[in-house]
């Protein structure tokens, strides 16, 4: 992998965390609940750890458990397929 390519493949990483980020923070905003008590990993940590990237990746399973035993459906949880 040559470095121009490391290169946008990292900013592409932090823009689409980034725009994940603002859209659970509007959720939150929103009065989202379990969004509010599921969501703790930031930006950067997802975008360029491991550690970070697991931890959103498990954040999103575990809310959209939690919308689905909340609503009965994941209709809620639909913005997170952008």
């Amino acid at each position: 992998m040559g470095f121009f390519t490391r290169i946008t493949d990292t900013a592409t990483e932090v823009s689409g965390h980034a725009a994940l980020t603002k859209d659970i923070r509007q959720a939150v905003k929103d009065g989202d609940q379990e969004a509010a008590g599921t969501f703790r990993t930031g930006t950067l940590a997802a975008a360029l750890t491991t550690k970070g990237c697991n931890a959103r990746g498990q954040e999103v399973a575990d809310y959209v458990e939690k919308v689905v035993a909340a609503d009965g459906d994941s209709r809620r949880a639909g913005w997170l397929n952008r």
